[in-house]
C-alpha cells in the first residue's frame, strides 16, 4: 500500500512540457509513479479532476522572521494553504540576530533558505529610520562566519540601495556588497526602488545570477526610460542578471508592469514579498493571487507556473529536485483551481487592470505529506 495517490488531475509542468490528464502516486515522501489509470491501493486519494496539478509553487521573497522582527510572517499560515511549499527569507535578518530565524526556519513544514542582510541588524521597516548599511561597520569574520553556518541555507546577500537607505553614500554600499558577494562567493540581490540613479545605471553593476527585486516599482527611476525598456536592462538579462517581481504592497505599479510586459520585459521569478503588513492584504494577498494578477497583465498560465517552479527552484539552489513533477523526486505539488471568474486587481496608485481567472488553491503536498487540504476537494466532480 503506497501513501497516496493523486487521481485524474491535469498534470501540469512547464518544465518538462507537461500538460495532460493523469495520476500521481506517493510513497514515503516521494513521487513513485506518473500516469494514467494508476492502479495502486493507497491510504488516501485525492480526487483532482477538474484542477491543477503542479509542483510545488515556490515564493522566493518573502520576509518570515516570526516573532523575530516587525516585519516577519508565520512561514507556514502564510505559504501552505496558499499553495507554496517552500520559500526564501529576503534579508530579515543579519550577522548579529540570524541564529534566531533559522532555528524558527527548523521548526516550518515548508521548505526555507534565507538571504542575509549586509546590515548586520537585518532589514528594519520603519518610516522613521531605516537599517546601517554603512560598509565601514561591516565586519568581515563575522560574514565568514555566516555563511560558513549557514552552509545550504543561505543564497546571497541582500541590500537595499533606495535614497532614504543609502542617504548620501550612494552607491558605495553596493559595490561593497558586490566586492563582500565576490569574497563569500555568494549573490547579491538589490531593492531598487527610488534609486539614486537610474535603473540602466544600476543595472551594470550586476553580476549573472545577482537579482533586481521589485522590477516593476513605480518609485522614482523604474525601468521605463521614456515609455521604453533600456537596452542596458536587456542586456543585464543577457549576462544572467534575475529580474524578480516581489510585488509587495507598495512596489508594483500595474500600469509598469503592463507596459513592460507588453514590451517582452518579464519577470524571471515571480514572488510576493509577503511579511505581516501585507498577509492578506487586497494588493498582495498571496503568491497565487500575485500569478494571477500577472495573467490579467498579459503573461500566459505556463509562464507563471514555469516561473514559479523551475527558475524558482533555481534560485533556492535545487534545480531538478524542486519544482519539477519526476519519479523520485520529493513529492512537493501544488493542487490548484484556474477558476473563470472576473476579479479587479489594484495597486498603491489605485491603478486597476480586470482579470478573467483566479488561481485558487486547493490541495499542497510537502515532502508527500498532505499539509492543506480545501473542502473543494471533498465536493463530487
Amino acid at each position: 500500500m503506497i501513501d497516496m495517490l493523486i487521481k485524474n488531475g491535469r498534470i501540469f509542468d512547464p518544465g518538462q512540457k507537461i500538460d495532460k490528464i493523469g495520476d500521481i502516486a506517493l510513497h514515503r515522501g516521494y513521487i513513485i509513479s506518473i500516469g494514467q489509470n494508476l492502479e495502486y491501493e493507497a491510504e488516501k486519494t485525492l480526487n483532482a479532476k477538474g484542477f491543477l496539478v503542479v509542483p510545488g509553487l515556490i515564493d522566493v521573497h518573502t520576509h518570515i522572521n516570526w516573532k523575530g522582527n516587525y516585519i516577519g510572517m508565520p512561514a507556514d499560515l502564510g505559504c501552505i494553504p496558499n499553495g507554496v511549499t517552500a520559500t526564501i527569507d529576503a534579508g530579515s535578518t543579519g550577522v548579529s540576530n540570524y541564529r534566531g530565524l533559522l532555528q524558527y526556519m527548523d521548526t516550518c513544514e515548508v521548505k526555507t533558505k534565507m538571504m542575509l542582510h549586509a546590515s548586520a541588524s537585518g532589514q528594519i521597516m520603519s518610516k522613521q529610520f531605516a537599517e546601517n548599511i554603512d560598509p565601514n561597520v561591516w565586519n568581515l569574520d563575522l560574514f565568514e562566519r555566516a555563511f560558513a553556518e549557514l552552509k545550504g541555507r543561505v543564497i546571497g546577500l541582500k541590500l537595499r540601495v533606495s535614497k532614504n537607505v543609502v542617504k548620501e553614500m550612494g552607491l558605495y554600499p553596493l559595490k561593497k556588497a558586490l566586492e563582500l558577494a565576490e569574497h563569500l562567493e555568494t549573490r547579491v540581490l538589490i531593492h531598487p526602488t527610488d534609486p539614486p540613479v537610474s535603473m540602466s545605471e544600476l543595472s551594470q553593476y550586476l553580476r549573472k545570477d545577482d537579482v533586481m527585486c521589485h522590477m516593476y516599482h513605480g518609485e522614482g527611476n523604474t525601468i521605463l526610460s521614456d515609455g521604453k525598456i533600456p537596452e542596458e536592462l536587456w542586456k543585464s538579462r543577457e549576462r544572467g542578471v534575475i529580474y524578480d517581481v516581489s510585488q509587495g504592497k507598495g512596489n508594483f505599479s500595474i500600469t509598469l508592469a503592463k507596459e513592460a510586459i507588453n514590451q517582452g520585459f518579464l519577470p524571471d521569478t515571480i514572488s510576493t514579498d509577503l511579511n505581516i503588513e501585507n498577509w492578506n492584504d487586497p494588493w498582495d494577498f498571496s503568491l497565487l493571487m500575485t500569478m494571477s494578477k500577472l495573467m490579467a497583465l498579459g503573461m500566459s498560465l505556463e509562464q507563471v507556473i514555469f516561473r514559479t517552479t523551475v527558475t524558482a527552484a533555481q534560485m533556492f539552489g535545487e534545480t531538478g529536485k524542486l519544482g519539477v513533477l519526476k519519479e523520485g523526486t520529493p513529492a512537493d505539488i501544488s493542487i490548484l483551481d484556474l477558476a473563470n471568474q472576473k476579479i479587479i486587481f489594484r495597486d498603491k496608485y489605485n491603478d486597476s487592470v480586470e482579470g478573467k481567472q483566479i488561481l485558487k488553491p486547493m490541495a499542497t503536498i510537502i515532502d508527500g505529506q498532505l499539509r492543506y487540504c480545501s473542502s473543494d476537494m471533498l465536493t463530487e466532480r
